[in-house]
């Protein structure tokens, strides 16, 4: 098959790859995959967990080339079906308590086995015993569905914040993609009043359009501009949908008592977040992280997206195919548009 080929940071090769296929894997043809920005920051600066060479991508829409087997019943070839990336070990405590993105032994499609950006993958048996393969709708196009997994981890991530106030304020740092799925979510799931914090006007313009009530550009006076549109409260959810390490005391800075701050994105070098301690203390204020999703989040995007509660249509701006995947990368790094996409081939 022809595969992009990571060989480590800024070296990507589009290559014939040997491919073989075992009863205890399940065969996906490739119709799409979305590039993610981590994504992109692998392939310019390697990462810890990926040992090349592997083929990256994780945001995967393919069709079944055999009839699987699944805890929801039987997947027929040909099915067009996403994917759960994690691969957990099924024998850990979080894995026996369905914590899946947790796992203590934890594997991933696209960084530590190959990925997405190929003709074929294969899926491991874990992620089909866990329910990790979801059927498509009709109604959904491809490139539509490369957006469910990264839907998912968004739920996920509003799934550790708990209750939340009804009229209250949630704040989002970061225009990317990400973002304004989290400013979509917050309006469909919670009708909260949504402020989104960003620096590239098309996305911020995106994000008007989506119906954020305030859309701000970070740097210098934002403070003022979240207390203003607060009533000098703050927000009472922050999440940090960047992985800007800017934005991480930024956080703080605009969060209101009694609030909660996810940490949604990752960061790289980042040795300077230290919170005062007296000040989570006595304004009550909670910090989380949330990673990955799980099979449950998966199929509830699903139903959100197939529902037309949440819309997709609008996010993917930039199409290649697999001989372009530098300049998807590239895309990608530099901000252009919104969500890239590596289509059929």
């Amino acid at each position: 098959m022809r595969a992009a080929m990571f060989y480590g940071p800024n070296k990507m090769i589009v290559e014939e790859s040997s491919f073989s296929h075992s009863e205890n894997e399940a065969t996906i043809k490739m119709d799409a995959c979305a590039v993610c920005g981590y994504d992109a920051r692998v392939f310019r600066n390697g990462h810890r967990k990926v040992k090349p060479p592997v083929i990256l991508g994780h945001e995967i829409c393919g069709q079944t080339l055999q009839a699987i087997n699944t805890s929801k019943g039987v997947l027929s070839a040909g099915t067009r079906v996403v994917v759960l990336p994690t691969i957990p070990c099924l024998s850990c405590w979080y894995c026996n308590n369905q914590q899946y993105n947790l796992c203590n032994n934890l594997m991933e499609i696209g960084s530590t086995i190959n990925g997405g950006f190929a003709e074929y993958v294969k899926i491991p048996q874990q992620v089909i015993k866990i329910g990790g393969i979801v059927p498509v709708p009709e109604n959904l196009c491809n490139e539509e569905a490369t957006l469910l997994e990264p839907l998912a981890c968004c739920l996920n991530g509003f799934s550790r914040l708990g209750e939340i106030e009804k009229d209250g304020v949630i704040a989002i740092v970061g225009d990317g993609p990400i973002g304004l799925l989290h400013l979509q979510l917050s309006k469909k799931l919670y009708n909260m009043r949504s402020i989104v914090i960003g620096k590239i006007p098309f996305r911020m313009q995106m994000a008007e359009r989506m119906g954020a009530d305030a859309v701000f550009t970070f740097g210098n006076g934002t403070e003022e501009d979240v207390s203003d549109f607060t009533r000098g409260r703050g927000a009472d959810v922050v999440i940090v949908a960047t992985s800007n390490p800017e934005a991480l005391n930024f956080a703080t800075k605009i969060a209101a008592k009694n609030s909660k701050i996810n940490l949604f994105a990752s960061f790289s070098n980042c040795n300077s977040f230290s919170p005062d301690p007296n000040w989570l203390h006595y304004n009550q204020v909670s910090i989380m992280g949330s990673f990955s999703s799980t099979p449950l989040t998966l199929q509830k995007a699903m139903k959100l997206v197939s529902d037309g509660e949440i819309d997709l249509s609008k996010m993917v701006t930039n199409r290649y195919s697999l001989n372009e995947i530098e300049h998807a990368m590239l895309a990608t790094e530099e901000f252009h548009g919104l969500r890239v996409v590596v289509n059929r081939f």
